[in-house]
């Protein structure tokens, strides 16, 4: 477990030397959370719609911008850029798993991510918020379970998407579009809360809806207790599901490695 703690502190530390892109990343969820702000200030102004206030909508965005640095992966580009520059052989004769070393490292740079890009919105913010009621220790709970499932679920997606690489050399289409599934079926562009019926039933059965979409809806408390084992347990689903999948990728892409360049 050691070596895995030493992976993940030596992601961390990496970000740090990027000062330049940290500064633009921090430029950049700003800008992205005051353009939110005004948009859903002119979308609901004072009303109410779809049970959902602005207030509501604000912290929502605030936890939303929380949930996509927490789960943003570069997991298949990662793994691509391995095939195509012949390093692969080299990083599968590491003395740990390959998966739990992407693993470490995403979580890295998620972490060091979360800290410098989310806490200038959660300052800014805490001059905005009102009238937001402080979710209960319930709640608190089960959002720190769905958001760490949401976690693992964004990676295995993406690291099943990453394997492809095996085949295909090129990958990086293939993430593109599942990020463009995760933005729609996961809520990160517009809240499920204001789809039609038929897109609501839709992204219940995918997996992108309980990546980000899910963990908000517990803090904000707009699940009721009675109903939370149902999320939780589609989660489940899905990691079980995905991770069986890509360990039998996992074996027909090591038997099938053929490296570019060496």
């Amino acid at each position: 477990m050691k070596k895995y703690w030493i992976v993940f502190k030596k992601s961390l530390k990496s970000e740090t030397i990027y000062r330049s892109a940290t500064l633009a990343g921090i430029a950049g969820s700003l800008l992205g959370f005051f353009m939110q702000v005004f948009l859903w200030k002119a979308l609901l102004g004072a009303g109410v719609r779809q049970g959902t206030s602005f207030s509501d909508m604000l912290l929502y965005v605030i936890i939303n911008s929380f949930m996509l640095e927490l789960t943003r992966t570069n997991v298949a580009g990662i793994i691509e850029n391995s095939m195509t520059d012949g390093t692969i052989s080299m990083e599968l004769l590491r003395p740990m798993s390959y998966k739990t070393y992407l693993l470490m490292n995403a979580l890295g740079k998620n972490t060091y991510g979360t800290l410098t890009r989310t806490v200038p919105v959660f300052i800014i913010s805490a001059f905005m918020v009102q009238g937001v009621s402080i979710p209960d220790l319930h709640s608190l709970l089960l959002f720190i379970v769905s958001a760490f499932l949401g976690i693992l679920l964004m990676f295995e997606v993406t690291y099943l998407a990453g394997l492809l690489a095996f085949w295909l050399q090129r990958c990086w289409f293939i993430e593109f579009y599942l990020m463009g599934l995760e933005r729609v079926f996961g809520g990160t562009m517009i809240p499920i809360w204001f789809y039609p019926g038929f897109l609501k039933k839709m992204s219940f059965f995918l997996p992108f809806r309980y990546m980000t979409f899910e963990p908000i809806n517990f803090f904000l408390g707009k699940t009721p207790l009675e109903e939370a084992w149902l999320p939780v347990f589609m989660s489940l689903f899905w990691l079980t599901l995905l991770n069986i999948l890509d360990k039998c990728v996992w074996q027909m892409a090591v038997k099938r490695l053929t490296v570019n360049g060496g």
